[in-house]
């Protein structure tokens, strides 16, 4: 079965094949959580704004006409695909909990077109305003007379969320839209004025800096001598959705710190200390499966850049030859940056950095890890570095970093930042530096695997820098003496010389990664430290340790097979047989068939449930595991109902050695139920008929999991009903007495996770 878009969540996990993580994974329109009604307008290149706007033959015209409106809690405005409009889209009002607005497309061809031309300062422009929905635009803000030396550079944004009246704003969500061209001047917070050139400018501070590119989110105050009360954003989601060549940023959060010339000081957006009381960040920010590519512009800058905000995940993403950074956090705290595929960062408009990934100035508990990061001018830089922000903590983990062209990892740490590095592996043929850069503040590195083709790569040593246990390949000559525990050999990794395939518009390929995974009989191999709290999980989503310790490295050895896959398409139709592709099949009194649906050529099973009869296994199709998966598994399916009882049937549910289930998904009733914990909740609805992947990323060291419905995260970080600590049996079953039919398709069990295709 095939569908029509890119699934980029983290429940998308590739099957692992010995050692690669490749798996591709195509879903069908989403489903989405069922919100209060409201009324649908509709807007045409080909309506009239005297129309009523309500229906697909009466639609208005303009942009100015949807401007002028004031929409309600849970209204629609759908544009028509394959049409175009240049101006502004504002339109006006505020969703509420449960019945945003939204705005999307109706019909088929392209997504419709908003191109602000450079003559707005956002293309798709929010301003005081909350609970908002964008879905499947075409967005472009370029002055169309543009010069390649920046002097029409300007203070442009494609999509920009903005506000200042003094309240907390909630729930934005931006998806599977196309944000490229926008022609954003280029601002640095510091430097030198003397290097300022067309569209670039330097020592802007806070304020006036980093504010344009592709989608931001920015807020402010209604006059700068008295501020007021902060503007707070919360609930912010960016997700399924590319972002080309946009300058400054990709995406930009920032709050209001009050630098400018004139202003009051306000302290909002920037930390004087951890625990800085004046500080107001955002909230609940998600970054997700977005493509965010600055190949073909000069004066692009940030792919993601995230300060101001307290709670963020960035996950999944590609993000492809843009400059400066890849990502870049700064005054945020608590923020997760985990299975991203970063490649090409370069030096750009005049900024120092090319990395892939930073944790900068004023960040606390920051968490980076399972990234992919290739073929950057450096690979990792921490850069706590203003004198004046004595503080600081980052972990970075399980981490493959190849190819960086400068910098592997570069420090610029002040005195009273703290950073753990462990279990990353750093492989490059001819950087000559592996970790470099001056630190007053604390950095350990422990675990972590050293690869080079230079012969002598700049170590730094000093007394603020521990090494513990680390591996080193053989050739090496510069290794720190004070590492008392190195450990020094040939890496054996699967194959060194790997050129791809590499991650693009339909997501990440973290796989290829897994050539840096570890072959037997490597002497780097159960050779590790242990490290208290280290997530019990290597790259690929495999229990750390596998064997008598941990491994030196991203990867333990031996990453884990894919433990089952099944489409059906070459069964006999009729009765499923118990055992048949190790299928346990119960149908007494009851059904469990191959059937010809969606068509001869792409089959499912069918259950169907009529009378009592299987006892509490039910009607039942279950794959068991004698030795209990364990570490991150993906199960990922396709189901649909096609009946008319629409009895409560688990698709699936995911038992524990003893029997008892431990994570439970369930459609019944028109309604999709995921059991958080011990409580069952209402995540969406589903439509008789039609086709939903289901994916379910499950984590038995940590006893979490995640469900993904369409390639939409719909529950994130829940915990099991009861203790798992491996998964014996999943299954897609109705028993008691509950009637109703089900399809169920194209089922993948995997070890390990990883946006892979």
């Amino acid at each position: 079965m095939t569908g029509n878009r890119r699934l980029v969540s983290r429940a998308t996990a590739a099957a692992l094949c010995a050692l690669a993580v490749v798996l591709a994974s195509i879903v069908l329109i989403p489903a989405q959580r069922a919100f209060a009604a409201g009324t649908t307008y509709y807007v045409s290149a080909t309506g009239n704004d005297s129309n009523a706007g309500t229906s697909t033959s009466a639609p208005w015209r303009s942009l100015s006409k949807v401007n002028s409106k004031t929409f309600q809690p849970g209204d629609t405005i759908r544009f028509e695909s394959g049409d175009s409009w240049t101006g502004q889209l504002w339109p006006k009002g505020s969703g509420t909990d449960g019945a945003p607005i939204s705005i999307n497309s109706y019909g088929t061809g392209a997504k419709p077109k908003i191109a602000g031309q450079g003559t707005v300062a956002d293309a798709v422009r929010l301003f005081n305003q909350q609970y908002w929905e964008i879905r499947n635009l075409d967005v472009s803000n370029a002055v169309p007379t543009g010069t390649t030396d920046g002097s029409k550079l300007g203070d442009f944004r494609g999509i920009g969320v903005h506000g200042d009246n003094g309240q907390t704003l909630h729930h934005f969500v931006i998806d599977s839209v196309d944000v490229h061209d926008v022609t954003g001047e280029v601002k640095w917070v510091g430097g030198s004025t003397a290097d300022n050139k067309p569209g670039i400018t330097f020592g802007q501070g806070w304020d006036r800096s980093k504010n344009t590119g592709g989608i931001a989110f920015l807020t402010g105050v209604q006059d700068i001598t008295a501020p007021g009360a902060p503007t707070m954003l919360d609930g912010i989601t960016v997700q399924n959705s590319t972002i080309k060549n946009t300058s400054f940023n990709g995406i930009v959060t920032k709050q209001y710190a009050g630098d400018a010339p004139g202003a009051v000081y306000t302290g909002w957006g920037k930390r004087a200390t951890a625990s800085d009381p004046a500080w107001k960040p955002y909230t609940n920010v998600t970054f997700r499966g977005n493509y965010i590519t600055q190949a073909n512009t000069p004066f692009g800058c940030n792919g993601i850049y995230v300060t101001g905000v307290r709670g963020a995940l960035v996950e999944g993403n590609v993000i492809d030859r843009v400059g400066v950074s890849g990502v870049e956090t700064n005054m945020a705290d608590s923020v997760t940056v985990q299975h991203n595929e970063i490649m090409g960062t370069r030096l750009s408009s005049g900024g120092a950095d090319q990395n892939a990934l930073d944790p900068d100035i004023g960040t606390t508990n920051q968490l980076f890890q399972y990234n992919y990061l290739h073929d950057n001018g450096d690979g990792i830089l921490l850069c706590a570095c203003n004198s004046a922000v004595k503080f600081g903590s980052v972990v970075i983990r399980y981490n493959v970093i190849t190819g960086s062209k400068r910098w592997n990892i570069h420090m610029s740490q002040q005195t009273g930042s703290v950073a753990h590095v462990y279990n990353n592996t750093f492989a490059n043929t001819d950087s000559q530096t592996m970790v470099s850069g001056g630190v007053g503040g604390k950095v350990t590195f422990t675990n972590n695997l050293f690869v080079s083709g230079n012969s002598a790569p700049e170590f730094r040593q000093q007394s603020s820098i521990i090494y513990n246990n680390n591996g080193y390949s053989s050739n090496l000559t510069t290794r720190p003496a004070s590492d008392a525990n190195a450990v020094v050999g040939a890496p054996q990794f699967v194959n060194a010389s790997a050129t791809g395939p590499y991650g693009d518009e339909n997501g990440p390929r973290l796989g290829t990664a897994a050539n840096f995974a570890l072959q037997s009989g490597s002497v780097f191999g159960d050779a590790g430290a242990t490290v208290t709290g280290n997530g019990g999980l290597d790259y690929a989503g495999a229990t750390v340790p596998i064997g008598n310790g941990p491994e030196i490295g991203a990867f333990e050895r031996g990453a884990p097979n894919i433990a089952f896959t099944d489409t059906f398409d070459g069964l006999a139709t009729g009765a499923l047989a118990n055992g048949t592709n190790g299928w346990r099949v119960i149908s007494t009194n009851n059904d469990v068939s191959v059937v010809g649906t969606p068509s001869a050529t792409d089959k499912s099973v069918r259950l169907t449930r009529t009378i009592e009869g299987g006892g509490t296994d039910g009607t039942n199709l279950a794959r068991l595991f004698s030795t209990p998966l364990q570490g991150v598994v993906t199960i990922d399916t396709q189901v649909m109902r096609n009946d008319t009882q629409a009895g409560w049937f688990g698709l699936p549910y995911v038992y524990n050695a003893s029997g008892a289930p431990a994570v439970s998904v369930a459609f019944a009733r028109g309604q999709i139920h995921a059991y958080k914990g011990t409580t069952d909740t209402v995540i969406g609805t589903y439509t008789n008929g039609k086709w939903y992947r289901v994916t379910l990323t499950v984590d038995t060291v940590n006893q979490r999991f995640d469900l993904d419905i369409d390639g939409r995260r719909v529950v994130s970080d829940a915990a099991f009903r009861t203790s798992m600590p491996g998964i014996a049996k999943v299954a897609w079953y109705s028993n008691g007495g509950e009637r109703g039919a089900v399809h169920v398709d194209d089922v993948r069990i995997s070890r390990g996770t990883g946006f892979g295709q």
